[in-house]
């Protein structure tokens, strides 16, 4: 079905457009036009000019004609503020408290309080620590994009910092939520974070001398393999995650670990202003969780903050309007590096984060877990099971991107009684999946907007599973006339998505003990 656009270029059935000063509808509908066959724009709306943005900002009536009969259009209402603030952070206890506003423009200004609950198990910082206001600040800043997001406003107000850290700041309220900008189909023009020719605060964190790890859980097979890389190593290990669900709890028991949450509330006002028509959409949470345990890991006296991201994460979707789009930036290698420079500047000794699978692609991940199937009864993967009205009753949908990426990464390391034990059925055979199976392996559109792999380790899998006709019929006759022509250079890809690169930021050591264990699974 195509949705009408507002770009510049006017599509030959929207005929006259003009706004009228009716008050709005209070539900949102989509004003995109989603095109129907170029390959890499069939998941993108049309580009809109600035005028039309503030159109939709402005909200109203748009009245048009198609066919030759008068029809109307109830736009969202977007708000129409000029800057977003940050305005503290604070703690009491072990609660913290980040201060926002919308300000500026004919709306009211709104506020905003995100609130984050440390657990029990951890000493409750205290405000006056450096360290501590340090790493306050920088949860201020990464926290607010989800606020920021529901306007998009054009001026940042913040305290100054130095040209690195503005640099640092604009990348991630940049490509941290190209996602969002491309998706909207609004173009980031945001002023960037204030900055000054300024010295960083850096600050020495005391750590103990003991060697343990913080290793962030989601749920999935990557946390589970990183759970038994750290355990192959010897190194003592808690576990991790903000918020929790009842199959995250599940997926943490087969580790044997203490599992530490923190709970978050987000300001209910932002979800009013979501349901009236507010921007909206993905934000890049992985870099919220890694401000985030790097202070509760200096309050618990962890060294090593792990987490599970592999060099598959640092495959773009496209490229949008010169603007790099990732689903996955957050959890990229370039993200990696851009934190790990940021913690320098800043911490003198403190805890170390970085991604012990970065070395690793999906596909050799899912050979290491089926080495351990203590946890196939547990992981899941599903984005529906971690939404946060999730109830947890369905372990797979069985119909998103998600679960037929991994049903067929695993596929070809375990058997099918494996298979069905862990899944319950065949997600490559239902024909509604078809279109999935060819956005996956990017035959059509662009790679979807999900945590999966690249088309390479996709189409590897399909090759191993056709050569060993466990395929069904359909699906087998599907590929012998759309991939099976690529083999030859699918079989030199193998043996590469198998081997470990040396690209990676594994602190000394932990390269050695990645490959321990990898000689062993």
């Amino acid at each position: 079905m195509r949705c009408h656009s507002f770009a510049s270029t006017t599509p030959h059935r929207l005929q006259r457009k003009k706004i009228s000063t009716k008050t709005p509808l209070a539900y949102p509908i989509r004003v995109h036009a989603w095109p129907e066959s170029a390959r890499q724009q069939s998941q993108r709306p049309r580009f809109i000019s600035p005028r039309q943005f503030r159109m939709l900002q402005t909200g109203g009536m748009i009245e048009h004609w198609k066919d030759g009969t008068p029809s109307t259009l109830d736009l969202p209402r977007r708000p129409r503020h000029r800057a977003f603030e940050f305005r503290s952070a604070t703690v009491n206890g072990r609660t913290i408290s980040l201060a926002y506003a919308l300000s500026g423009g004919p709306d009211p200004d709104i506020e905003f309080q995100e609130v984050l609950e440390l657990p029990a198990e951890l000493a409750a910082p205290h405000g006056e620590d450096p360290v501590v206001r340090v790493l306050l600040d920088g949860l201020l800043r990464v926290f607010g994009v989800s606020y920021y997001k529901a306007a998009v406003p054009r001026h940042l107000v913040a305290t100054s910092v130095s040209r690195a850290d503005a640099a640092f700041w604009s990348s991630l309220y940049t490509e941290g939520l190209g996602e969002f900008y491309y998706r909207n189909a609004i173009y980031p023009e945001h002023d960037g974070f204030p900055s000054a020719a300024i010295p960083d605060a850096k600050v020495t964190a005391t750590m103990a001398a003991e060697e343990r790890a913080l290793v962030l859980v989601g749920g999935g097979k990557d946390s589970a393999v990183t759970r038994e890389v750290v355990g192959h190593a010897g190194v003592p290990a808690t576990g991790f995650s903000l918020g929790s669900s009842e199959w995250l709890s599940r997926s943490v028991r087969p580790m044997g670990l203490q599992h530490l949450v923190v709970r978050r509330r987000l300001d209910a006002k932002l979800r009013d202003m979501n349901e009236r028509g507010a921007w909206n959409g993905h934000v890049p949470i992985s870099a919220c969780i890694a401000f985030l345990t790097t202070l509760v890991a200096y309050l618990g006296g962890y060294r090593w903050v792990i987490a599970g991201n592999e060099r598959s994460a640092d495959d773009e979707n496209l490229t949008w309007r010169g603007l790099r789009i990732n689903h996955q930036w957050s959890k990229s290698r370039t993200f990696e590096e851009q934190y790990g420079a940021w913690c320098a500047r800043h911490l003198a000794g403190g805890p170390t984060y970085f991604s012990l699978l970065r070395p690793l692609s999906e596909f050799r991940i899912a050979e290491a877990f089926s080495h351990h199937p203590r946890y196939f009864k547990h992981f899941t993967s599903c984005n529906a099971n971690f939404r946060q009205q999730a109830t947890g009753e369905s372990r797979w949908c069985g119909k998103c991107p998600k679960c037929v990426f991994v049903y067929l990464i695993l596929a070809p390391s375990l058997n099918g009684e494996q298979l069905n034990d862990i899944f319950g059925t065949d997600f490559l055979a239902p024909a509604n999946n078809r279109r999935l199976l060819e956005q996956l392996t990017g035959l059509i559109d662009v790679k979807p907007f999900e945590c999966v792999g690249t088309f390479t380790e996709t189409r590897a899998s399909l090759m191993l599973l056709a050569r060993e006709r466990r395929l069904s019929e359909t699906l087998q006759t599907w590929y012998a006339s759309r991939l099976a022509p690529q083999e030859g250079a699918l079989s030199d890809a193998v043996a590469d998505l198998r081997s470990a690169t040396t690209v990676h930021c594994l602190p000394p050591g932990w390269e050695e003990r990645l490959h321990a264990y990898l000689a062993a699974h």
